[in-house]
């Protein structure tokens, strides 16, 4: 009974708290950048990554220590293939994991180099990303703001990764162990999708693509390792993306 409710008031903070208490915090950092408050940014960024680290200590003791899981369970583990495919089945899924993962690095790359050989032109328009001015505002404008950035997508790429594959998807297979595969992968892409609320809806929408992704490669190698490489690298290009500079608070909100 103690490990049971563990897990689901764990389960509940993850799908009511997480998002509704990020919705908020991110919405107090778009009103002390209206304000110019100095140094907003880094401090959120700051105040992410514990929070980050904390619940995933959390998580370790309520999965591992409570509820007796191995970390196997949680996915913390060397990649493997699954079990009882053919070579070539394997063989399919190894060169879709190994391309999918070239094609994000290179892009990744790709947009790091563009980065740097644009960094001094001016910009002229913001940049197009999915969650629109909700997301481009929290992006990094200066270097020591990139800094606590890319410690930020460190932290959300590894802890993420735990939170919404590792431990949901032990939750959802012990819920619904008869289900296709395909049952738990969309259901934890959307968890994921929905714990970014603060983005918007069309930033929910492509996190829980990109939830997808990750669930679908959490599924073929068994193991986080794969996920979590991507989760990071994806999340630090955002560090180097072209922001536009901060406006004062009168171009922010014009009058009527």
């Amino acid at each position: 009974m103690p490990a049971t409710l563990a897990i689901a008031a764990l389960a509940l903070y993850l799908l009511i708290g997480e998002p509704l208490l990020g919705h908020r915090a991110h919405r107090q950092l778009l009103n002390a950048l209206d304000a110019g408050v100095p140094d907003a940014r880094r401090r959120f960024y700051r105040q992410w990554t514990w929070q980050g680290w904390a619940l995933l200590l959390v998580t370790l003791v309520v999965t591992l220590g409570v509820a007796g899981w191995t970390p196997t369970q949680l996915g913390l583990r060397q990649p493997h293939w699954p079990a009882g495919l053919s070579a070539g089945g394997s063989g399919l899924i190894a060169g879709f994991v190994a391309g999918t993962a070239l094609a994000a690095v290179g892009g990744i790359v790709i947009g790091l180099v563009m980065a740097r050989r644009r960094k001094d032109t001016p910009a002229t328009r913001a940049p197009r990303v999915a969650g629109g001015d909700k997301l481009l505002r929290m992006l990094p404008r200066t270097g020591a703001e990139r800094w606590s950035f890319a410690a930020l997508a460190v932290t959300a790429g590894i802890t993420e990764e735990v939170f919404w594959r590792g431990f949901g998807f032990g939750l959802l297979f012990a819920l619904l162990p008869r289900a296709p595969i395909a049952v738990p992968i969309v259901l934890a892409a959307l968890a994921f999708g929905w714990a970014h609320l603060y983005q918007g809806w069309t930033g929910v929408l492509a996190t829980a693509v990109l939830g997808g992704l990750f669930a679908w490669l959490y599924w073929a190698t068994g193991s986080l390792l794969l996920p979590m490489l991507l989760h990071v690298l994806i999340d630090l290009r955002a560090a180097f993306a072209r922001a536009p500079a901060d406006l004062p608070p009168a171009d922010i909100h014009p009058p009527s």
